[in-house]
């Protein structure tokens, strides 16, 4: 009786200790393969990180080379505007000395004659207005003090030509002579340009100039003369 129950005690611990046992496997299987299962996980994830960072990579690389070209047109596009800026402040320089010179050359301050002449100081009036007497000799050629348009020419060899210049800056040079006018009204003319050339019997010019409406002493505006 005693035998079969130690019997009975002994399958009945070693019946446990199995359970235990597989209890024990099963449970060290279930955690590797959980830990497998784990690590496939990771190393998936792992492995599309990977290709995320590379990926990546290759969009920096790319930006970065786009950025370089983008520099690269950015310095030749301000050379360019250099450039550019430069030419128009050439032609604006140029544009403003072309003005000036055209200002210049429209203001009657030039000498009327191609030779020498001697001044009348005696005679500054005519009918009340400033006017400069020339004695020059015959065959000499006057000229026109500044760039301007023949505006009118009036008179006779017998009482004298008048031949007006507008300048087209309020300014009007007058030049009166009994010779010939080479010119007619209309004409563009230049310093170079000769309204007459003085024949025998009118070698005296007398000499205008008129400034908005009011005429002024023509050799205080004259640069040079005699």
């Amino acid at each position: 009786m005693e035998e079969s129950l130690e019997k009975k005690l002994g399958e009945k611990t070693f019946s446990i200790r199995m359970e235990m046992l597989v209890m024990f496997f099963a449970a060290a299987a279930f955690l590797i393969i959980t830990a497998l299962t784990y690590c496939f996980i990771l190393v998936r994830e792992l492995g599309t990180a990977n290709d995320s960072i590379l990926a990546l990579r290759l969009q920096s690389e790319k930006i970065v080379e786009e950025n370089s070209r983008l520099l690269s047109e950015n310095e030749k596009l301000q050379e360019k505007v250099e450039i550019l800026s430069d030419t128009v402040n050439d032609k604006l320089h140029q544009e403003k000395r072309r003005e000036a010179e055209e200002a210049k050359n429209c203001m009657p301050s030039g000498y009327p004659l191609k030779g020498t002449a001697s001044y009348n100081a005696n005679e500054t009036e005519l009918d009340g207005q400033p006017i400069a007497y020339f004695h020059v000799a015959q065959g000499t050629g006057v000229i026109a003090t500044a760039n301007g348009t023949v505006s009118s020419i009036a008179g006779s060899s017998g009482s004298g030509y008048i031949v007006m210049v507008d300048h087209g800056n309020g300014y009007f040079s007058v030049y009166r002579n009994g010779s010939k006018p080479k010119v007619s009204e209309g004409d563009e003319v230049t310093k170079a340009t000769e309204l007459f050339v003085i024949e025998t019997g009118h070698e005296q010019l007398g000499y205008q100039i008129i400034e908005q409406d009011q005429y002024i002493n023509p050799l205080e505006f004259m640069e040079t003369y005699g």
